[in-house]
């Protein structure tokens, strides 16, 4: 099993793909030129991602949902490129995973309300991969490794 993780963003958004075992084939952060507009940030963003697709060939991408804490209007804006990631998604016939920042903070260090340094701590520990050059990486695995774990619990709870 190959997934894709997602950390979303307008002007950078992080991106890992992993296997089944916490393997990392690739990371990266897709930045569309600052000069673009909003909607031609939105193509640059959905013909990299299209790229991962073809490249790696996804079984799932898992994309960390958005927290809203200040500014509802940059919300919205990744939340229609959230809605592009899956619209491309959908069209490749992968199965997409919204999880809660907080859901993948518990997932990998066993609290809600880890860090991203504690978070980057546990995904280089799990991965034993070192070579992260941002937040929005080690965030993007992280939302990938969490669909494994929830993916592995539900095959086994459907086992029973």
């Amino acid at each position: 099993m190959r997934g894709i993780g997602i950390d979303p963003g307008i002007n950078k958004l992080g991106y890992g793909i992993i296997e089944e075992n916490f393997k990392v084939i690739d990371v990266g952060t897709i930045y569309p030129p600052f000069k673009l507009n909003y909607e031609d940030k939105i193509k640059y963003i959905l013909k990299n991602y299209e790229l991962l697709i073809e490249k790696y060939n996804p079984d799932f991408v898992s994309i960390e949902e958005i927290y809203v804490a200040k500014n509802v209007q940059i919300a919205l804006k990744i939340g229609i490129i959230i809605g592009g990631i899956i619209c491309k998604s959908i069209s490749y016939n992968i199965k997409f995973y919204l999880i809660p920042p907080s859901e993948i903070k518990k997932m990998v260090t066993g609290k809600g309300q880890a860090t991203k340094e504690q978070v980057k701590f546990m995904v280089e520990n799990l991965t034993n991969f070192h070579s992260f050059k941002s937040f929005e990486e080690t965030d993007a695995v992280a939302s990938a490794i969490s669909t494994i774990f929830k993916l592995k619990e539900d095959a086994i709870f459907y086992k029973r």
